[in-house]
């Protein structure tokens, strides 16, 4: 924020924060600020240490609740996808991505002429540097 805005909205900057507004400033802000835990180096913020991941995978033969069947979330999520995927492309390219692999696509070159990339001078020529020609 601008000086000569700063003086139209009436506001002294000892009430701004560092990047020049008010988010932040109000006491009860302050408050929640100073309670906050700060981890210490080499501290965890999961001190159970279960991954949210292993949790996943346990809960993938458990039944869900939300399906009517009583199926695993396995079977239930298997579906759910298998079913957006009818209907939305982005769905459908994720499906295949996991089903089949992401597709490679391969650059060029062979073995007598390799393809090789001069990053440094293609970066100058970008920037329009070293343009003597």
């Amino acid at each position: 924020m601008a000086n000569d805005s700063v003086e139209q909205l009436n506001v002294s900057t000892e009430q701004l924060n560092k990047n020049g507004d008010r988010r932040g400033m109000s006491p009860n802000s302050r408050k929640n600020l100073e309670k906050r835990k700060s981890w210490k180096k080499g501290e965890s913020g999961n001190p159970q240490g279960q991954s949210i991941t292993a949790r996943q995978k346990e809960l993938m033969s458990e039944a869900c609740p939300f399906d009517g069947q009583a199926r695993p979330w396995l079977e239930a999520l298997a579906e759910g996808g298998m079913r957006q995927a009818l209907t939305t492309p982005v769905a459908l390219s994720n499906l295949q991505d996991r089903h089949e692999g992401k597709v490679t696509i391969p650059i060029g070159g062979d073995k007598e002429k390799p393809v090789q990339v001069e990053y440094m001078a293609l970066l100058r020529r970008l920037r329009g540097y070293g343009n003597k020609e």
